[in-house]
């Protein structure tokens, strides 16, 4: 669901296999001038419209724990490729808890940030006043270095905050307060 330039982005819809981007999503793009590395885009529910991973026409990731079971939301595909150990992060959108619950099925870290904290060009939106983006990842200080890179203002989406972005890893060993 999150726009690569020159990479298929279908959102998980078999209607819409083979659609080409034609720009990276703001997210995308803060990662790759970060020296971030993407290795590929990982499956989703048919238009993030899900709570148990299941993709019908393309294909169903597993729960890399136990291939029985789901990885969980429509970022589900994020989720199984972190916990695989294939990436170190990953980006999932989360409208009703498709970052949370790959992060807890999974045994991952998932961040769903304060709506407006990162940016939502190019990503698909399900649902203008709930959907945002954030990290999945191994640990909290690899989600801390993560949004703390995709986070902040961006004109390209007015509901970003111009507040500025935090050290996030300065905050990891102060306590829940």
């Amino acid at each position: 669901i999150i726009e690569y330039e020159d990479h298929p982005t279908c959102w998980g819809s078999h209607a819409l296999e083979g659609r080409q981007s034609s720009m990276s999503a703001t997210v995308a793009q803060k990662l790759l001038d970060s020296g971030a590395i993407i290795i590929g885009k990982t499956q989703s529910v048919e238009f993030a419209l899900g709570g148990w991973g299941t993709n019908q026409y393309l294909g169903t990731p597993r729960n890399p724990w136990d291939l029985q079971k789901s990885p969980a939301g429509s970022s589900a595909g994020s989720g199984a490729s972190v916990a695989a150990g294939l990436v170190s992060g990953s980006i999932g959108g989360d409208t009703g808890g498709s970052i949370r619950g790959p992060g807890s099925v999974n045994g991952i870290v998932g961040l769903r940030p304060s709506w407006g904290r990162l940016s939502r060009q190019g990503i698909f939106t399900l649902s203008w006043e709930m959907d945002t983006a954030g990290p999945l990842a191994r640990s909290a200080e690899d989600t801390a270095i993560m949004l703390g890179t995709i986070a902040g203002y961006d004109p390209g989406d007015p509901t970003t905050s111009s507040l500025p972005v935090p050290d996030y890893l300065e905050y990891l060993g102060s306590g829940i307060k």
